[in-house]
């Protein structure tokens, strides 16, 4: 496909490398001279120097040809104008998906709607974050979590701890000393930094971190039984008064839980106490010592979401010295998620632009897929897909398709059950099949599922 993405910043780089490894042809359009330069030597795509609200510089980024435009600047303005200029110059049914970060103060359903400036796919960073952080508050042993098929089936990443009974075992062997791992797949292991894609000799260590996939109940059990410990988050602190800060802090209204907000700005602060009742606004640092003292911090999740990740980091460090529960980490920069995701003061590190990325792909590629999920922690994602007849590994053994390298079937969803698949199963029409895959089989899994001339060995 053709397509152009109008903003170079870090979340359109990320979509742009995906794309690209996946033989699309991509064009990026920037009007940041510093951000040019390095878009040029970073990237294998056509980089043009320009506003995307401007008709000249859209068409010379060749976008009265383009299949697919993608508005992700830091403007929310920019790219509602720019989406709505491309609807009415592009003569083709060009899908358009736009990223906006303030959807209320753009769209009122009685009024005006993301349809009325030709944009197709909506993507809300804002109501995505807050999301996943309430699901991950809900579910404070794990420091990942995602869902498929209305919940039917279930992805964590756990850490493992050192009293875990079977450690240093194969994981061939553990099925049969635990009958419940034999109802989830084990795609990944994350160690020292090192991404595993298991196989049945492979073992685990205290320490490592493992990305495990199954029918929900299930999950969830095998969790509460090998990978919990007690906690009790009756109180929530926030560092940061950020737009995160705020409507997270509005989801939690009916928590039940001791709300704190802790800002260095006095009068962002003073602001904030007139958007929320029943939240404790502290001026300060959460790195100062002096401040720290003064908050409830025993049987409390800290969640640093400033916009600063350097702080957001310290802070988390801060906390866990005065006895934090749970510490939950917001870093915009993936290059510091890669060096931050083994400290253990960390419990749990998210990315609004990883989940954003992952929507925009979930609705750009050409697969029937259900679901986009990159990992914010390692360079990896499930993708959900809905098996149509187009597949040519119908109704054959997995155990007889040459699978690409470094992914993995984690469950096959049929009808209401979750199947752990073995190489005996098969896949059937209608079947929604959870892949893990590392960038270099997005590619290939995505011909598997979607392209006549390829499939498994006959």
């Amino acid at each position: 496909m053709k397509i152009v993405i109008a903003g170079g910043g870090d979340v359109g780089v990320k979509i742009a490398e995906k794309l690209i490894y996946e033989n699309h042809d991509v064009t990026i359009l920037e009007k940041d001279p510093q951000l040019i330069r390095t878009l040029q030597s970073k990237l294998d795509a056509m980089i043009i120097s320009g506003d995307a609200t401007n008709i000249n510089a859209l068409i010379e980024a060749n976008i009265l040809n383009a299949d697919s435009f993608i508005a992700v600047t830091n403007n929310d303005s920019e790219n509602l104008l720019a989406c709505n200029i491309v609807k009415k110059c592009c003569k083709k049914n060009i899908s358009i998906t736009c990223k906006i970060d303030s959807y209320f103060q753009y769209f009122n359903e009685e009024y005006i709607s993301p349809k009325d400036f030709g944009i197709e796919t909506i993507i809300k960073p804002l109501e995505i974050t807050v999301a996943k952080i309430m699901e991950l508050m809900n579910n404070p042993n794990v420091f990942e979590i995602m869902n498929y098929a209305d919940n039917m089936a279930q992805l964590v990443g756990v850490k493992v701890k050192r009293n875990f009974k079977f450690r240093g075992i194969p994981i061939s062997e553990i099925s049969s000393k635990d009958n419940i791992f034999s109802k989830v797949r084990l795609v990944a292991i994350q160690r020292e930094g090192k991404l595993i894609v298991p196989n049945g000799q492979d073992v685990i260590y205290p320490k490592d971190k493992l990305y495990l996939v199954g029918k929900t109940d299930i999950v969830k059990k095998i969790v509460e039984k090998h990978f919990s410990s007690p906690m009790n988050l009756k109180n929530i602190i926030i560092v940061g008064g950020t737009k995160h800060a705020i409507e997270l802090s509005k989801a939690l209204n009916n928590s039940k839980k001791n709300i704190t907000i802790i800002e260095e700005d006095k009068f962002r602060c003073k602001k904030l106490s007139f958007l929320l009742d029943n939240v404790l606004i502290m001026n300060g640092s959460a790195t100062d010592s002096h401040l720290m003292d003064e908050v409830s911090i025993e049987d409390s999740c800290v969640i640093s979401m400033s916009d600063n990740d350097e702080y957001n980091i310290l802070s988390a460090f801060t906390a866990k010295k005065y006895g934090a529960s749970k510490t939950m980490c917001m870093v915009k920069n993936s290059f510091i998620v890669n060096l931050i995701n083994n400290l253990d003061p960390i419990d749990t590190v998210f990315s609004p632009h990883a989940l954003t990325i992952g929507e925009i792909l979930k609705h750009t590629r050409k697969t029937d897929l259900f679901s986009v999920s990159p990992f914010t922690e390692i360079d990896a994602e499930t993708i959900g897909i809905n098996v149509t007849q187009n597949s040519p590994i119908l109704n054959i053994p997995i155990k007889d398709i040459t699978f690409p390298e470094k992914s993995i079937i984690g469950v096959i969803i049929r009808e209401s059950s979750v199947i752990i698949p073995t190489g005996d199963d098969i896949i059937k029409l209608g079947d929604k099949v959870i892949v893990f895959l590392l960038p270099e089989s997005i590619y290939e899994v995505e011909k598997m599922f979607s392209n006549p001339r390829f499939g498994g060995r006959r």
